[in-house]
């Protein structure tokens, strides 16, 4: 059980860094001199958001299995 709450907060968080990466690729940073790259890099971006849409749908399939192994626990404990 905590390998897969581990495994989910891995998961988790690389989509959070990966969604950072993918913010500043799109948007650029003015303090940085960090230009946007979306704009010449198309391959890039099409990458990156691929990339997010996946680990996205890899989170939402953790923490459904999360849920049912607590649910799956909570109804053997109930019967005893």
């Amino acid at each position: 059980m905590r390998m897969v709450q581990l495994l989910l907060g891995i998961v988790a968080a690389a989509t959070g860094a990966a969604g950072g990466v993918a913010y500043i690729g799109y948007k650029g940073n003015t303090h940085t001199r960090w230009n946007k790259i979306c704009h010449t890099h198309d391959s890039f971006c099409f990458h990156i958001a691929s990339s997010l849409v996946l680990s996205l749908i890899s989170s939402i399939a953790l923490l459904l299995l999360v849920w049912l192994s607590l649910y799956v626990l909570s109804k053997k404990i109930a019967r005893r």
